[in-house]
């Protein structure tokens, strides 16, 4: 019998794929590029945090259940403990989800462009992917979506909202009527609703294929790396089945429940990067060249007229990160800015608007 070549025993649907891309944390950059919150924590919080950390019991596994921190999110969510799932991130809730509900042929549907992990994971997993365009403002075409609904019969149905990387919204009567006509599970993604000041956890009560998924991962706590799932405690129990052990570490674990008792740190956090999301906002549409799309969560899409790669090079030499999306489709020359303090937010117009000067223009030299 012949040997395969190594990668001949990787799966098909995984060589197609692309990694997910993260920058290299450096402390050269104003780091505008991962949707992080930009307020580190206060020394009083520090002490309480590392006080916490210190009763952990490093040679023992952490708590399976992660009961300490699941009753302070139901608490806070006014939602049963045995209505949540924690996970490694939003990512690995994604992942759980689709292995213990979606095998081969099923379709897996989301508006598009959207967060990238919904069709890498589907995909990876053997899953057909299938996305529904935007409006050219990014806005839901929702009779096209429900029209691809009816045509393809997804068993789970991605909404982000706000979504990435545009930053817009659905209403709660679109959503509603997207769980009328859906055939299988409605996942609206909420990890930049603190942003937007809505949510769709009321409606869990009658909908009962209806799933919120959500993170700590943009209010402060990104290095902690915990995501939470609220569905109907008779999915949840299902999707424990298929819960690796011991998926949250014990400092995580800590942190979180320590940290979750501090809101009023946490909302202040929010309310100040909404108010520089406005701030920021008004620039943009003001500086010829700039077209800003509306958004409701921490950061801003916007589409320049000049080359998207020279102005994101022309910023990132002025020592500002931000995220380059031209490489997906629909989004050709659009950069996201994540909102930073508002020191980040100055640095970054000035930039921006220096690049805007300084790029190649499409027809020939830039000015400078």
């Amino acid at each position: 019998m012949k040997t395969p070549r190594l990668l001949d025993l990787v799966k098909p649907e995984v060589l197609s794929l692309t990694a997910y891309r993260a920058e290299e944390p450096r402390p050269d950059l104003i780091k505008l590029d991962a949707n992080e919150s930009p307020f580190p924590l206060p020394e009083e919080l520090r002490r309480e945090l590392r006080h916490a950390l210190d009763q952990v019991a490093v040679h023992r596994y952490p708590d399976p259940k992660e009961d300490r921190l699941r009753s302070v999110l139901a608490a806070q969510l006014q939602v049963a403990p045995g209505a949540l799932v924690l996970g490694n991130g939003s990512d690995e809730l994604i992942q759980l989800l689709l292995l213990a509900t979606s095998g081969p042929g099923t379709t897996i549907l989301a508006p598009v462009p959207t967060f990238s992990m919904y069709e890498l994971i589907a995909r990876a997993q053997g899953l057909r992917f299938e996305g529904v365009p935007l409006g050219s403002r990014f806005e839901l075409d929702l009779p096209r979506l429900i029209e691809t609904i009816e045509r393809r019969d997804p068993k789970v149905i991605f909404l982000a909202t706000p979504n990435n990387p545009t930053g817009g919204v659905l209403s709660e009567a679109e959503i509603c009527k997207i769980l009328a006509v859906a055939p299988g599970l409605v996942v609206v993604d909420e990890a930049y609703g603190p942003y937007a000041g809505r949510t769709m956890l009321p409606h869990l009560v009658d909908q009962e294929r209806l799933v919120i998924l959500s993170s700590l991962s943009k209010i402060g706590l990104a290095g902690l790396r915990i995501g939470y799932l609220v569905a109907h405690p008779a999915l949840t129990a299902e999707l424990e089945k298929v819960r690796l052990p011991f998926n949250l570490n014990a400092f995580s674990q800590a942190a979180a429940a320590v940290l979750l008792k501090h809101q009023e740190w946490i909302d202040a956090g929010v309310r100040e990067v909404v108010r520089e999301r406005a701030r920021v906002m008004n620039h943009l549409v003001a500086l010829p060249g700039v077209e800003a799309f509306p958004s409701a969560a921490n950061f801003i899409l916007f589409r320049t007229i000049l080359p998207g790669k020279d102005v994101f090079e022309a910023v990132l030499g002025q020592g500002v990160l931000v995220r380059n999306l031209g490489s997906v489709p629909g989004l050709q020359n659009c950069l996201r800015v994540t909102v930073g303090t508002k020191a980040e937010n100055d640095r970054f117009l000035d930039a921006l608007t220096k690049a805007l000067t300084l790029a190649p223009s499409p027809g020939g030299r830039g000015k400078g």
